[in-house]
């Protein structure tokens, strides 16, 4: 699959884009549109925006520091104003924007972000046979880092899908903090 979406699958309506007041619901939809396009198991890619950006389709993350822009424009002048050498993690599903997107703002549209995720989860899954092992590719970091990644998708996986055992053979232990943090956001969401 290559790095830039090819708008996989269209988004349909012309004003699907559009109809969400708040970058989160924008996210939310975006995710489970593409876990049920791409056939990813029900909450995974929720779990996983709300891991990485808090469902919120503008997010940011330069040089480190997290950032949440209220527009696309927003977050786009950000990204642009944004030193050569710093690392840009875009949107909702966060993006590597500098070796993904290469001067494009596609990250900040959560369709295609969450289609292109949707995508690539899917087939990591079936080059592997599993889901966890798409999810440490799709974090691409240390086994230390995969760990903590892990651990917090799994957190929010049981707030988007409490009946999911696909991580159950990871030693977590409780994060009652993690799992209320995504019932918070979760909530913002589909508030609209």
């Amino acid at each position: 699959m290559r790095d830039a979406p090819e708008e996989l699958i269209p988004v349909t309506g012309p004003n699907l884009r559009n109809q969400f007041s708040s970058p989160r619901a924008a996210c939310l939809a975006a995710t489970r549109r593409a876990e049920e396009v791409h056939d990813v198991p029900r909450g995974l890619l929720t779990a996983i925006a709300l891991a990485e950006s808090g469902l919120h389709a503008y997010a940011l993350n330069i040089g480190g520091r997290a950032q949440f822009a209220s527009s696309r424009e927003e977050a786009r002048q950000l990204i642009e104003s944004a030193s050569g050498q710093s690392s840009i993690m875009a949107g909702c599903v966060q993006v590597n924007a500098r070796v993904h997107a290469r001067n494009s703002d596609w990250p900040l549209d959560p369709f295609r972000a969450a289609d292109w995720a949707g995508g690539m989860m899917a087939r990591w899954a079936r080059e592997t046979g599993s889901w966890p092992e798409a999810l440490r590719r799709w974090h691409g970091g240390s086994p230390a880092s995969t760990q903590r990644l892990v651990c917090r998708v799994r957190a929010k996986l049981e707030v988007t899908a409490p009946d999911s055992t696909m991580f159950d053979g990871w030693n977590c232990g409780d994060a009652p903090a993690t799992r209320r943090n995504g019932e918070i956001h979760l909530a913002r969401a589909e508030e609209g």
